[in-house]
C-alpha cells in the first residue's frame, strides 16, 4: 500500500455539524472524517483515533481536525469475490493495548487468507510515527483459529480487553454455517480467549479436555459484533445478529452456550423456523434481552462520561438495519428499556466508543462512510442519570 501523508478532511466545516433531538438529551452530530466501509474505530490517549476500512485493508491514523494518515505494516486481508459478490470479510477491529502509553502496542483482527479460505485472526505491532509517516512495526498475528473457511460471511471479529487481566475476549461468526456454533473443537461459532501475547490462559473453561479447542470461552454464538466489559461489575457483554429478527443481547460467562442454533427468536431467511425456542432450550443459556425489532446490532459501549449523565451505565448499540444508535438502559442483568437515536442520518453505524471527555465516536458503514462525534448540544441535567435509569419507554 502507497503511504498517504495526513490530508484534511474536506467534511469538516460548520456546516458538517448538526443538532439532533433524543428523550433525554440535544445532541451535536459532528463530522470528523470521511472514510471508505469503516469498520471498527479506536481512541488512543492522546485524543486522537484509529479506524479501519474493512474492504481496502487500510488502517488510518485520524486528529480531531479531520486529518488522516495511512498506518502502513497490516497484513495483507481476505475479501471474498464469489458468484454473489456478497462478503463481510477484510480488516474488523482495532484496538490500543490497555498500556499502549508505554508499549504503544495496536490490535487488530482481521480476515486472515490461507489456502482453504481465511479465518478471523487477531494481529499486534507497534505504532511508529516519523513525520508525516505511520506504521507498524514488528507485526505478528498472534490467533488463527484452527479451522480456516471460504464462505465471505459471518467473520464476527470484535473483541475487548479484560480489565483485569488483559487478556482478550474475541467474537467469531459460525461462518454461516449454523452447525459450526455447537462444536466445542471448532472456534466458529464461538467467543475466544486469549492472553495478549496469544497464549491460552490455563483458566479457560475447555482446557485440557480432549474434545474442545482450548481458546473457546463460550460457544453458541451466530455473528456477535458488539462486545463491551461492564465498568462497575466486569461482567462481559455482546450483542449478536438474528436470523430475519431475534437480535439478541447476551452476558457471556465463561463455558456457556448460547444457543445458536438450537435456542433462536428469529427464522431462517426463508422463513422456516430454527431451534426448539426463543428461551428454554436444556443446556443452554437464555438471552439476556431480545429485540423486538431489527437492529443489526455492531459495535458496543458501556456510557461511563460525565457529558451525558441520563445515560450512565447504558448500552450503546450501533445499529446497521436500524440505521440507529440504539441505547438500552439496564437494571442489574434486565435490560428495561430501548431509544433508537440518530435515525435520521439514515446511516449503517458499525461501532461506537465513548471518549475520555463524554463524547460518543462512531463509524457509519458505507463507501462514504464517516467517523463522526456526539456531544451535548444542551444544559446536562445534573444527577438525573441515577434517577432515569431503567424508567424508558421500550419503543
Amino acid at each position: 500500500m502507497a503511504t498517504a501523508a495526513f490530508a484534511t478532511a474536506a467534511c469538516v466545516s460548520q456546516a458538517s455539524a448538526r443538532t439532533v433531538e433524543t428523550d433525554k438529551a440535544r445532541v451535536n452530530v459532528e463530522r470528523i472524517a470521511g472514510v471508505e466501509h469503516p469498520w471498527g474505530i479506536a481512541l488512543i490517549p492522546d485524543g486522537r483515533f484509529l479506524v479501519t476500512e474493512r474492504n481496502s485493508g487500510r488502517l488510518q491514523l485520524g486528529s480531531r481536525d479531520g486529518r488522516l494518515m495511512q498506518v502502513e505494516g497490516v497484513p495483507k486481508v481476505f475479501h471474498y469475490k464469489g458468484p454473489t459478490g456478497r462478503s463481510q470479510a477484510g480488516l474488523f477491529h482495532v484496538a490500543p493495548h490497555p498500556d499502549f502509553a508505554d508499549n504503544r502496542l495496536i490490535y487488530f483482527s482481521f480476515a486472515q487468507p490461507s489456502e482453504e479460505g481465511a479465518g478471523t485472526a487477531i494481529a499486534r505491532g507497534r505504532l511508529v510515527e516519523e513525520g508525516d509517516k505511520a506504521r507498524l512495526d514488528n507485526v505478528e498475528v498472534i490467533y488463527t483459529p484452527k479451522a480456516h473457511d471460504s464462505s465471505g460471511l459471518h467473520f464476527g471479529g470484535r473483541f475487548a480487553f479484560h480489565p483485569k487481566d488483559k487478556s482478550i475476549v474475541m467474537s467469531i461468526g459460525e461462518r454461516r454455517n449454523m452447525s459450526r456454533a455447537q462444536k466445542r473443537d471448532d472456534e466458529a461459532g464461538s467467543f475466544i480467549r486469549v492472553m495478549d501475547d496469544g497464549s491460552v490462559p490455563k483458566d479457560n473453561p475447555f482446557v485440557g479436555q480432549n474434545d474442545a479447542a482450548p481458546a473457546i470461552y463460550a460457544l453458541g454464538n451466530r455473528n456477535s459484533q458488539g462486545l463491551a466489559f461492564h465498568p462497575q461489575t466486569g461482567a462481559l457483554w455482546a450483542n449478536d445478529h438474528g436470523p430475519r429478527a431475534g437480535d439478541e443481547i447476551n452476558k457471556i460467562e465463561g463455558g456457556k452456550n448460547y444457543g445458536w442454533p438450537m435456542q433462536a427468536a428469529g427464522v431462517d431467511y426463508s422463513g422456516a423456523p430454527i431451534g426448539k425456542g426463543a428461551r428454554g432450550v436444556d443446556g443452554m443459556t437464555d438471552p439476556a434481552h431480545v429485540f423486538e425489532r431489527t437492529v443489526g446490532p455492531s459495535g458496543l459501549a458501556f456510557y461511563t462520561g460525565e457529558m451525558f449523565p441520563e445515560w450512565r451505565g447504558h448500552m450503546l448499540h450501533g445499529g446497521l438495519a436500524a440505521r440507529a444508535l440504539v441505547r438500552t438502559s439496564l437494571d442489574g442483568d434486565k435490560v428495561t428499556g430501548e431509544e433508537w437515536m440518530l435515525r435520521d442520518l439514515d446511516r449503517r453505524i458499525r461501532d461506537v466508543q465513548v471518549a475520555s471527555d463524554g463524547a460518543i465516536w462512531l463509524v457509519t458503514e458505507h463507501p462514504d462512510g464517516e467517523v463522526l462525534r456526539l456531544s451535548r448540544a444542551d444544559a446536562a441535567t445534573v444527577g438525573s442519570g441515577k434517577a432515569d435509569r431503567g424508567k424508558d419507554k421500550a419503543r
